[in-house]
């Protein structure tokens, strides 16, 4: 949409904006999950969400690149704390067979979000004023919304089952029914031995090294799939559009796959399935010649989305398999410091 032209970045600032997001998002997942645990969870949740919005719609504003970079480290720092919050969320109102799809559902918002992104983008590239960049205006109309979603997050999502407007009976039936999970519900109690525990937990070392393993493709697609899409051949505006089909497999794969999972109340074989055809989607867009086969390295764009719809069900492990409220935050972090890596 014009943001290196005129910003005035290169390319390999571009790549390190992508980059400094990563790095601030991992420095702080330990500190924000300590915080998330002495905190009304909701609340913290819904506080960085309205920050992370604010850092969107200032990103408008950034006309070089010492405020993308900026924008970019404070945005890594909020976002840390979403994910987590989520899975800890989830946990605390579903059991281990309902968490696949109920993370499933939430995460799907990152497909929707690739759709709603691309067709607003093609939308934007129309606008052609003098006192705006369409690409300001994107990210000003995204960060308000964000903020304003932030807002109801503090206002209407409860901390956990006991501080909602449930009665007495609803309040205990919605903690007996988490009994058979055996992994607690919420303490604000942080506790050293648990985060011990959680290194020592051969689980640990595994589910780290599959979501790092699995987001080394994943972080390509994400930050630079329009990118590798215009490098097929194609103009701006259609590479917006093409940018759609991969949203709607995002989704498809990620409500498909967690539903799934669920149903069967197994996760580890409907991640290799997932993997297996992400696997085959980086392979077409590595290894076909560059003339001539635009259609195959398309293929492969959009079957490379599979990676990513196996998170949730990473998460959901890490949700489901950990006891303790300091063991399941931690874990919950390095989950997610996995991922930036």
């Amino acid at each position: 949409m014009g943001l290196q032209p005129d910003t005035g970045i290169s390319g390999d600032q571009y790549s390190q904006l992508a980059l400094v997001f990563y790095v601030t998002y991992l420095a702080f997942e330990f500190p924000t999950g300590y915080l998330m645990q002495r905190l009304p969870t909701a609340k913290y949740l819904g506080a960085n969400v309205c920050l992370w919005g604010i850092m969107v719609a200032c990103t408008s504003a950034a006309h070089n690149w010492a405020g993308l970079v900026s924008l970019r480290v404070l945005l890594g720092c909020f976002e840390a704390a979403v994910a987590p919050s989520l899975i800890l969320i989830t946990s605390m109102w579903y059991t281990r067979k309902e968490q696949p799809p109920r993370v499933g559902f939430w995460y799907v918002g990152t497909g929707v979000a690739k759709m709603v992104g691309a067709v607003t983008s093609f939308g934007f590239q129309h606008y052609t004023g003098a006192e705006f960049k369409s690409w300001q205006i994107m990210f000003l109309i995204f960060g308000l919304l964000t903020v304003v979603v932030g807002i109801l997050v503090i206002l209407f999502m409860p901390d956990n089952p006991m501080a909602s407007n449930f009665s007495a009976d609803e309040k205990i039936w919605a903690i007996e029914r988490l009994r058979d999970n055996r992994t607690g519900v919420e303490n604000k109690h942080f506790k050293r031995h648990q985060v011990y525990e959680c290194f020592r937990d051969p689980q640990t070392m595994l589910l780290g090294l599959i979501v790092v393993s699995a987001n080394i493709p994943n972080g390509f697609i994400s930050s630079y799939q329009a990118t590798s899409i215009k490098g097929f051949g194609f103009t701006s505006k259609e590479t917006a559009l093409l940018s759609i089909p991969s949203g709607a497999i995002a989704c498809i794969c990620t409500i498909g796959g967690s539903w799934l999972a669920g149903h069967f109340n197994i996760r580890g074989p409907f991640i290799i399935i997932l993997l297996s055809f992400g696997f085959l989607g980086s392979s077409l867009m590595a290894f076909l010649p560059d003339d001539g086969y635009v259609a195959g390295k398309m293929v492969g764009n959009y079957a490379a989305n599979f990676v990513g719809s196996s998170l949730p069900l990473m998460y959901s492990y890490a949700g489901a398999n950990y006891a303790g409220h300091t063991k399941k935050v931690t874990m919950n972090a390095l989950v997610l410091i996995a991922f930036c890596k």
